[in-house]
């Protein structure tokens, strides 16, 4: 916005200028035919002097049209040079920019009278015309200019200026559409192709914590059932089970180190199997204010495009605009994720978002049709790693909506989830 402002007013400027470098043309221009009359007034106030008539038509043909004026009046002085009687020749000069009166002398120099010469100001119109006609040609190609320098650069690399920051955020979103700007064809291929390149580095990061996972799992579960029965076998010995119930000192002692270290292993393997391995740590929520339409205008930026091609209908309620004050980036990547399941799993007969407020906490409903999990499925969807018996055949990793609820959690909050025969219904809430 400032640098539209400030070229705004480049333009004003510079528009300025241009009208004041017209006019002082036109000003010179005009000083210039004034030159051009006093020479023609000179020449006739000596013709009508010499000739005592004012008929110049003779002189006049000298001299350019724009230079010369039939409005000639004359008055010559009485015997006792007196202006008494004759006040009206001058008071009815005029515009003296337009109105001149000049001395007339005889071949002796005496004061005989005066000469009044009228001109119009149609050349000084002109020039005004000019100078006009002239910066509004000038500006008109200029404002066109700015327009398209609007609207194909700077209106779409503010589009697109918010593209690398949801990368960078790991947001998941669409490709940006291709479109007929030369200008940016570059820029929008290598941020597809960016956005691609993450998006299946993310798909191999998520299948390399799976595979981590069930290795770790399989080791630990392996390692489980050995640690206990070496623990077993270290009670044994320290109580003297082998020895009739007489336990020996010497091997209690070694008996109780060997059940300690069989502990810690114990300890080790809990911690493994408890480890979710996800890739959403602790995440530090960065708190601000917007409002609940902000959150609207995102998902239909985000989505709206992918779903018009997918002829998914997609409908937005939202009720009323109050400001909220938490994560906004946290919330979209939560929202983002839901609706990333709402399309993968639904029959693509419409997806509904509910955005509303109620006492203290705001909620974001996401409902589908389509293919549901089992009712006894629902407690587990959160869980890292699982994926319920309707993901048959479909792409994922079952880590987005462990990440999704991980975050909702960090922001006070949570998500859950509701199905019926037919639908299945998301809720994001939290507090704002």
């Amino acid at each position: 916005m400032k640098r539209k402002t400030g070229f705004i007013f480049l333009l004003i400027v510079y528009f300025v200028l241009w009208t004041a470098a017209v006019w002082f043309t036109g000003i010179k221009l005009i000083q210039n035919s004034g030159q051009k009359r006093a020479v023609f007034m000179n020449r006739m106030t000596n013709w009508i002097a010499v000739n005592e008539n004012t008929d110049i038509s003779e002189v006049a043909l000298d001299f350019n049209k724009s230079d010369v004026t039939s409005d000639i009046s004359v008055y010559y002085l009485d015997d006792e040079k007196s202006f008494s009687n004759n006040k009206d020749f001058f008071n009815q000069s005029g515009n003296y920019q337009n109105t001149y009166i000049w001395e007339m002398s005889d071949e002796e120099g005496n004061l005989i009278g005066f000469a009044k010469y009228r001109f119009d100001n149609t050349q000084v119109i002109s020039l005004l015309i000019l100078a006009e006609i002239s910066s509004l040609a000038f500006l008109i190609p200029f404002v066109l200019l700015v327009i398209y320098i609007q609207r194909n650069i700077l209106k779409p690399f503010s589009e697109f200026s918010e593209y690398p920051n949801k990368l960078a955020k790991g947001i998941t979103t669409d490709s940006i559409p291709e479109s007929k700007n030369r200008l940016f064809g570059k820029y929008v291929w290598g941020m597809n192709m960016l956005n691609s390149k993450l998006e299946s580095d993310r798909k191999q990061i998520d299948r390399l914590m799976y595979d981590r996972k069930q290795f770790v799992s399989t080791i630990a579960h392996g390692i489980k059932t050995p640690v206990a029965n070496i623990k077993l076998y270290s009670e044994a010995i320290e109580t003297g089970l082998y020895r009739d119930g007489v336990p020996d000192e010497k091997d209690s002692e070694i008996a109780n180190k060997i059940g300690k270290n069989a502990d810690d292993i114990a300890k080790l393997v809990g911690n493994f199997l408890n480890d979710p391995g996800s890739l959403q740590s602790n995440y530090e929520p960065d708190i601000s204010n917007f409002y609940l339409e902000d959150v609207k205008k995102r998902i239909v930026d985000d989505f709206d495009n992918r779903l018009r091609m997918k002829d998914i209908p997609f409908d937005v309620e939202i009720s009323g605009n109050p400001m909220v004050s938490s994560d906004f980036e946290a919330i979209i990547r939560c929202l983002n994720q839901l609706m990333e399941n709402a399309i993968k799993y639904g029959d693509g007969t419409g997806i509904v978002l509910k955005l509303y407020r109620q006492d203290d906490m705001f909620f974001f409903d996401i409902i589908n049709r389509g293919v549901t999990i089992n009712s006894e499925e629902v407690p587990l969807v959160f869980n890292c790693y699982f994926r319920g018996s309707n993901a048959a055949g479909k792409e994922g990793s079952g880590i987005g909506l462990y990440e999704a609820k991980a975050v909702a959690k960090s922001l006070g909050g949570d998500i859950l989830m509701k199905t019926d025969a037919e639908t299945t219904e998301v809720i994001l809430y939290i507090p704002g």
